[in-house]
């Protein structure tokens, strides 16, 4: 038995648990009594730093096993947000054999890898190159699309950019309007097309 067709015997995990957009699965501090496997959407794990604003710590992306606090016998570490509408399985510790926990095992890892990848696009060089970076990743998730021309856009709004980049949300609407200008993006309501990808790309400083 593999992780895929994992389920415990609850309503939840014979038809998947759904979440709507903008839903919270849990907070920070609540108890951890098992894993999630995510099937489809995209989440993201938000901590409130010392200055009082949430900064996205990780992107939780389709086949992640997550809530790894469970392991430990921990609360849960930060706040788990829905970016899209999202279907996920819980996972419980006791329904975990060798197999399965090997899974476990390399989803974690794989995740670990992005993470850090993830904290240098919002550590290093200057905003508009870290927003840069976070729209063209973003873009490869399920807030990603393709106009009918081929233009691809990314459906976020200045708040989320701000918390993925470790940035105020002030910061990024200056920016935003900048790049807009210098025709790297056209802005609409909570979408922000790709206009021109290529200098997006030089941009980033990872192409």
């Amino acid at each position: 038995m593999t992780l895929q067709n994992l389920r415990s015997p609850t309503a939840d995990t014979l038809q998947g648990r759904p979440l709507r957009r903008g839903d919270t699965l849990y907070y920070a501090g609540d108890a951890a009594p098992s894993l999630y496997r995510l099937e489809s959407g995209l989440l993201r794990a938000v901590r409130l730093t010392s200055q009082g604003r949430n900064l996205t710590v990780r992107h939780i992306r389709p086949s992640d096993i997550f809530g790894e606090e469970a392991l430990h016998g921990l609360a849960r570490s930060h706040q788990i947000i829905a970016l899209t509408d999202a279907v996920l399985t819980p996972i419980h510790l006791e329904h975990l054999g060798g197999q399965e926990l090997w899974d476990v095992t390399r989803s974690l890892s794989a995740q670990l890898q992005r993470v850090m990848t993830d904290g240098v696009h919002i550590q290093d060089g200057e905003l508009r190159e870290r927003i840069a970076r976070y729209l063209l990743n973003l873009a490869d998730s399920s807030l990603g699309g393709t106009h009918e021309d081929g233009t691809r856009f990314v459906r976020a709004t200045h708040e989320l950019i701000a918390e993925g980049t470790g940035a105020t949300r002030e910061s990024v609407s200056k920016l935003i309007g900048e790049m807009r200008d210098d025709g790297l993006l056209t802005p609409a309501y909570r979408c922000l097309t790709l206009s021109n990808e290529a200098a997006l790309q030089t941009e980033s400083g990872l192409y």
